[in-house]
C-alpha cells in the first residue's frame, strides 16, 4: 500500500461545512471566491493541515481536511474572520455572514472518506449549477490534472492505484457514480438541521425554565448531567456548540453523551 495513504482511528480527518446566515449567499462574484481560496492557502501555510476536497457553493462551503495538530478551531476562525471582514467592507455591510459556527464531522472510516469526497465534488451538479468537471470552484479538477499545489491529492490517488494515470481514471469513474447513501443522507440532514447559537439558547431556556442559561454553571455535575442529558442527545447539537453557549466544559458534555450512548 502506498506510504501516503492515511489510516483512520486517532487521525483527525474532518468534514467541515460553513453556511451563510439564513441561507444567504456568501459569494457574489469571482473575486469573493478567489479571496476565500487565498485564505485557505494562508492557513495551510501557517498550520500545515492537509486539504483533500473542497467546494465553494453560492451559500455554503464544504471542506475535507486532516488536522494533525488539532488546530481546526483556530484555522476556521482565521478563514471566517478574515473573509467576513473582506466581505462586509466590500459590500458596505455589518453583522454576521455565516450561520453560527462551522459544522464539523470527524471522518472515522474509509467509506465515509471516499463517499464524502464524491458528495463534495457532485455538489454543483446536484444544485443544477454546473457539471463537476466544468466547475472551477472545487477540488475535482486538481485530481484530474494531477495538481497538488492546494489540494493534497496523493492520499486518495495513491490508494486507488500505484500508477497515476490509472488512479486518475478510477477517480473519475468513482466520482461519476450517482448514488444516494447513508453518508449523503447524514450530510444533507446536517445542512438542514443545524441551529444557530441563538436558537439553541432559546431552546435551552424553554427546556430548563430559566432566562439565563449561564446559571447552569452554578449546579453540581450530577444536576448538570440531568439537565443537559436530553439536549446533548440531539443529533444537530454538537459538543462544541453546547459547551460554547452554556459555559460547561466539553469534557463534561462529552461524558454525558458517552454515558447515554449517543
Amino acid at each position: 500500500m502506498p506510504k501516503s495513504y492515511r489510516k483512520f482511528g486517532k487521525q483527525r480527518i474532518n468534514h467541515v461545512i460553513i453556511r451563510g446566515i439564513n441561507k444567504q449567499e456568501i459569494f457574489l462574484d469571482k473575486q469573493d471566491k478567489e479571496k476565500f481560496i487565498k485564505e485557505i492557502v494562508k492557513t495551510k501555510e501557517k498550520y500545515h493541515y492537509e486539504l483533500y476536497a473542497y467546494v465553494l457553493m453560492p451559500n455554503h462551503v464544504h471542506m475535507q481536511m486532516y488536522d494533525g495538530e488539532e488546530n481546526l478551531p483556530t484555522i476556521m476562525n482565521s478563514i471566517q474572520t478574515r473573509y467576513v471582514s473582506y466581505f462586509n467592507k466590500k459590500y458596505e455591510r455589518v453583522g454576521h455572514l455565516f450561520q453560527g459556527n462551522y459544522i464539523n464531522k470527524i471522518i472515522e472510516d474509509n467509506n465515509y472518506f471516499e463517499n464524502n469526497i464524491r458528495y463534495i465534488h457532485q455538489n454543483p451538479e446536484k444544485a443544477g449549477i454546473e457539471k463537476k468537471e466544468r466547475y472551477k470552484w472545487s477540488s475535482y479538477n486538481a485530481y484530474i490534472v494531477n495538481d497538488d499545489k492546494l489540494v493534497d491529492i496523493n492520499v486518495w490517488l495513491d490508494k486507488l492505484d500505484y500508477y497515476r494515470n490509472k488512479a486518475i481514471m478510477k477517480f473519475k469513474e468513482f466520482n461519476d457514480i450517482k448514488k444516494k447513501d447513508k453518508i449523503t443522507d447524514y450530510i444533507e440532514f446536517e445542512l438542514q438541521s443545524k441551529i444557530t447559537d441563538e436558537q439553541l439558547i432559546e431552546t435551552l431556556k424553554n427546556e430548563l425554565g430559566t432566562q439565563n442559561i449561564q446559571n447552569i454553571q452554578r449546579y453540581n455535575s450530577k444536576e448538570i448531567r440531568k439537565m443537559l442529558s436530553e439536549i446533548a442527545g440531539l443529533s444537530y447539537v454538537s459538543i462544541s456548540q453546547l459547551s460554547r453557549v452554556t459555559g460547561i466544559s466539553r469534557k463534561i458534555i462529552s461524558k454525558i453523551k458517552k454515558d447515554k450512548g449517543w
